[in-house]
């Protein structure tokens, strides 16, 4: 088969005034070209030319016809004015048309009739909306003959024309034209007639030429009485101008095989042979179905004419050769006409009744709660999630019916989309997801599921058909996230959770999408149900290993296979199809499950990076002490070598602050993972006795030589636990710290315990009583740190300041000392306050003279996410653990400046 060609000419703007200014020849243009180029609908190679002058009109068409091939069809649309001269012949007007020059300005029909009859080409369509008359001042619209005939100008063999009427004449007085032409009637029905298919008039799912005049007609005459399109043909045999995409078996067939009456049911038959005859692929496919239905029938006589059509050997048709699509290209629309074009286009397109308005309807609202959340804080996922459910909406309106078996497929992923999403929101997994683009987030999957259980209820899907190609590529893509899910168990940042649901969550979700993998060609239920089960994967792939980051070498390992499993099942023909013993679906459903699972539970956890949370500097600044909280241990570090000395001491699970008596003797460890502390002789390097159970997940710790105690804050449950450094157990029961409590603090005495809390105060507790001592020391800002200084002073920092507090004045009243903003973590020397804080992306390190109160030293640069900030009582050196940096920073307090970097070996 040939290639389908169109070419569409429409001009509504002429430089002569005389010429009526027309408002339809664009939006004609641009809605039969969408539909022409519609490859579902006709396929047709458009190229539109609008407001184009009289000698690149000619150029084009000549063009046109001449590269023509035999087999090709060829279709010609013009809508404008149609002008006709005194001798009666026919011209068309284009932009440069003059009234009294039509010979030379606008382009003769003769001219094109010679084109199209030097074409080689044997189906020629020509279309014309014309507006005849309007040409002519009052002293020459009275000629003998009004009429314009279009046969005799433009009929001939081998081409079908059609017209929107033979003859329309318009008033005049004096030289100008009343009234503006009303919206073009004639092509409108010509695109309602391809694109809904109506014009299918014997329903065998093709639309001929002749049909779509009949159609045409009747639409035209039922809204215009008065005006009465023609055609003109002069050819053999059918000539198919598109599809028809809403195609279903007529129900009149379905009717007489349902009749318990025997011709009726036979004249059924016949025309369900007579459709596997059809040209249309889709309506020969629906009638070999029911054909193949019928060979069970209880009747023989039906049972074997049904066979006998089946066995029939089908006609001969060429396969049609498939060809780029030409970029159309438009000149000098006003802003008026391209914004009716643009709406009446959409118009078009969107044809509402088509879609399944609930689904639909729901993928919309989801598509925009989505975009919502991800406008409010950008992320991959929340970028992919908005991406992806506008996909699903224009899907549905390219689709139509076919979009309600995709919303179906697209909600499988979307259901463990949302179980991911659901364990950031509930804090099963740490994430920086905020309150309010989460919970748009979450509605958004919620709409998103919803349209998936309509789609599912209104959805009829057939047996699924398993083909061995995907079914190896989704197993390949199973083994893809499964070796990520592994080796995530054995060294991911969720085993720093100290609950173990908080530690299993990311590997059970992994594991779920090693089964959404596999599943996907298992229960293949057709091509839109496949692509859309395909597309919601890629949310999936990154909520679970990537959602705040940028994608990975890995995840774009299992994008490329995934990606590939999604344009096989969809481009590619089917292959070979696997049996669905329900066993066998079950068996390998199953295997992901136990084999992830076996995995997990027995390989080791690797060796992972040391992080270095809690520091501690001995009171010589000979030795620093670094808790590793990944690995579970203490680390003994040389300041001048800086080397580790001695083996790492095992602790408990996630250690994280460290405090270290005044005399240097004794380590005591908060782990936050196990809830408890640890003690360490320094001098045996050793640690002593088993680990001492306080309140769940201690976060800070301060111990008090003189009163042999140490106080361990707990934030979850908002207490302070109180031990016996001599007997190393807990004293009393929890002690209340007040809400909000960021830190802890006693004095050189033991005799009062000084706690950070909210609303701008800190609370002072005696320690033999356990009761309040005062009322709350109120600063300016509230505080996030306490930094223990000689002499019984204490700093209080804040995020825009600090405060001084003398423990030696039982009535103290600090005075404020403004600081940059976004301070948080700060030490001591006597001299010096060092104060740890973030500016923009970067980290910030201030030195405040304390005998001055100003700042007199400074760094940013970006440290690493620092978390804890130590300084050497020589006050020499600073010592800066972080996240994302291997190692301990070491800082000189000259400057300040970074000097070098202490490794933790693993």
């Amino acid at each position: 088969m040939g290639r389908r060609r169109a070419l569409l000419v429409a001009t509504y703007e002429y430089e002569d005034a005389g010429l009526r200014r027309l408002t339809t020849p664009a939006q004609d243009a641009e809605a039969l070209a969408d539909v022409l180029e519609d490859p579902a609908i006709a396929g047709f190679e458009v190229q539109v030319l609008i407001n184009e002058p009289t000698s690149r009109v000619g150029e084009a068409i000549g063009e046109f016809y001449a590269t023509a091939e035999r087999d090709d069809l060829t279709l010609l649309y013009f809508s404008g004015h149609g002008l006709k001269d005194d001798n009666g012949r026919l011209y068309l007007a284009m932009k440069n048309t003059k009234r009294e020059r039509l010979r030379f300005s606008a382009l003769p029909a003769h001219m094109i009739d010679e084109a199209v009859e030097d074409s080689p080409a044997r189906q020629k369509i020509l279309i014309l909306d014309c507006c005849y008359a309007g040409a002519y001042t009052v002293e020459r619209f009275a000629k003998s003959d009004a009429a314009i005939h279009t046969k005799a100008e433009l009929g001939g063999r081998g081409r079908i024309v059609l017209t929107a009427t033979d003859s329309r004449q318009y008033a005049f007085e004096g030289s100008e034209i009343h009234g503006e032409a009303a919206q073009s009637v004639f092509t409108r029905h010509v695109v309602e007639g391809l694109r809904s298919g109506a014009a299918d008039l014997d329903s065998d799912g093709d639309i001929t030429a002749d049909e779509l005049y009949r159609y045409v007609y009747d639409a035209v005459v039922a809204e215009q009485p008065s005006q009465r399109p023609k055609q003109f043909a002069d050819v053999e045999g059918r000539t198919v101008i598109a599809a028809n995409v809403q195609w279903t078996l007529p129900p009149r067939i379905t009717a007489n095989l349902d009749s318990p009456l025997q011709p009726l049911r036979e004249a059924g038959l016949q025309e369900l042979g007579q459709l596997l005859q059809a040209s249309n692929e889709d309506v020969r496919q629906t009638a070999r179905a029911k054909l193949e239905e019928l060979t069970n029938d209880d009747s023989r006589t039906i049972s074997n004419t049904a066979q006998a059509y089946l066995d029939a050997p089908p006609p001969a048709r060429p396969q049609p050769v498939a060809a780029p699509m030409v970029r159309r290209r438009a000149a000098g629309p006003t802003f008026g006409g391209a914004a009716k074009a643009t709406v009446r286009r959409w118009r078009d397109r969107v044809r509402l009744p088509t879609v399944d308005r609930p689904v639909f309807l729901l993928t919309v609202a989801a598509a925009g709660l989505a975009i919502a959340s991800a406008a409010l804080q950008t992320s991959w996922y929340s970028i992919a999630v908005a991406v992806v459910l506008t996909a699903a909406v224009i899907a549905q309106l390219r689709l139509r019916e076919a979009g309600t078996a995709f919303v179906a497929g697209l909600s499988v992923p979307g259901l463990v989309s949302a179980l991911v999403l659901t364990s950031w929101l509930t804090n099963l997994i740490p994430t920086g997801l905020q309150n309010l683009p989460g919970y748009l987030a979450a509605a958004a999957h919620g709409a998103w599921l919803a349209a998936g259980v309509v789609a599912f209820t209104r959805w009829r899907p057939g047996e699924p058909h398993p083909q061995l190609r995907l079914v190896l590529l989704g197993a390949a893509a199973a083994i893809i996230v499964l070796l990520i899910v592994v080796d995530a168990s054995r060294s991911g940042p969720h085993l720093l959770q100290p609950d173990l649901t908080r530690r299993l969550t990311p590997v059970v979700l992994g594991i779920l999408g090693a089964e959404l993998a596999l599943a996907c060609p298992l229960f293949n239920l057709g091509r839109p149900f496949f692509a859309g089960w395909v597309l919601g994967g890629f949310v999936v792939w990154i909520g679970l290993f990537n959602p705040m980051g940028g994608p990975t070498a890995r995840l774009l390992v299992l994008f490329a296979v995934w990606l590939l499993l999604g344009l096989v099942g969809v481009i590619r023909p089917a292959g070979t199809i696997l049996p669905t013993r329900r066993r066998l679906l079950a068996a390998t459903l199953v295997a992901p499950a136990v084999l992830g699972g076996v995995v997990v539970a027995v390989v080791p956890p690797a060796t992972r990076s040391p992080i270095a949370v809690g520091l501690a500097v001995s009171p010589d600044s000979q030795f620093l002490y670094a808790a590793d909280i990944v690995n579970a241990r203490i680390l003994k570090l040389s300041t001048t070598t800086r080397k580790q000395v001695g083996d790492a001491l095992r602790v408990g699970i996630q250690p994280s602050r460290l405090a270290l008596s005044p005399d240097g003797k004794m380590l005591y460890v908060a782990n936050s993972g196990s809830g408890t502390i640890s003690v360490i002789d320094v001098a045996a390097w050793k640690v002593v006795g088993q680990p001492i159970a306080v309140a769940p997940e201690p976060t800070e710790i301060t111990a008090s030589a003189a009163a042999h105690r140490v106080y361990v804050l707990s934030q979850k449950s908002q207490t302070i636990t109180e031990v016996n450094t001599e007997t190393m157990q807990t004293v009393g029961g929890p002690l209340a710290s007040g809400p909000n409590p960021a830190d802890i603090a006693v004095d050189e005495k033991g005799e009062r315990l000084y706690v950070a809390g909210g609303a701008n105060v800190v609370a002072v507790i005696d320690t033999k009583t356990r009761q309040p001592a005062r009322t709350p020391i109120k600063i300016n800002s509230e505080p996030r740190d306490l930094a223990p200084g000689p002499d019984g002073m204490l700093y209080a920092i804040g995020s825009t300041s600090y405060a001084v507090i003398n423990t030696n004045v039982e009535t103290t009243r600090p005075t404020p000392v403004n600081v940059p903003a976004a301070s948080r973590i700060a030490a001591s020397d006597g001299e010096k306050l060092y104060i740890l804080g973030t500016e923009g992306s970067d980290d910030v390190v201030r030195i405040v003279d304390l005998g001055k109160h100003q700042v007199v030293g400074s760094l940013t640069d970006d440290l690493g996410v620092t978390v804890e900030l130590a300084v050497s009582p020589d006050g020499q050196r600073m010592y800066v653990s972080n996240f994302y940096q291997d190692g301990i920073l070491v800082l000189d307090t000259v400057g300040p400046k970074v000097i070098g970097k202490i490794e933790l070996k693993s």
